[in-house]
């Protein structure tokens, strides 16, 4: 029990120390505050953390993450498939238009016939 609370006091000094060198080197004052305000919630993340796992909660905490990461990516590559579709269904710019034979095997595309339209 020492040992991990040693090794939290551990992480919380690198972290503190990391931050400390991160916010001389940022040059001016604008960026310095934003700098401030993210370490601070790690910093916040960090120190509950332990208490977190602890009461069982720290793996429920990171599946709602993933939960709603993935229903956002899942979303997202919905939206870029429709819009893909909707491009490939629409013709060319400048009237282009053109006839598929087919695919072969190695998916390849072969054309058999295109058309200008003017």
């Amino acid at each position: 029990m020492l040992e991990q609370l040693y090794e939290w006091i551990r992480g919380i000094a690198y972290f503190m120390v990391f931050a400390a060198m991160l916010d001389h080197v940022v040059p001016g004052e604008d960026y310095r505050k934003y700098i401030r305000f993210f370490t601070g919630l790690l910093l916040v993340v960090l120190l509950v953390t332990p208490l977190l796992k602890l009461a069982g909660m720290g793996g429920e905490i990171l599946s709602l993450y993933r939960g709603s990461a993935y229903t956002e990516e899942l979303e997202q590559i919905r939206e870029a498939g429709a819009y893909f579709q909707d491009i490939g269904s629409a013709e060319d710019p400048g009237g282009v238009r053109r006839k598929e034979e087919g695919r072969d095997g190695e998916g390849n595309i072969h054309v058999e016939d295109i058309r200008i339209e003017e």
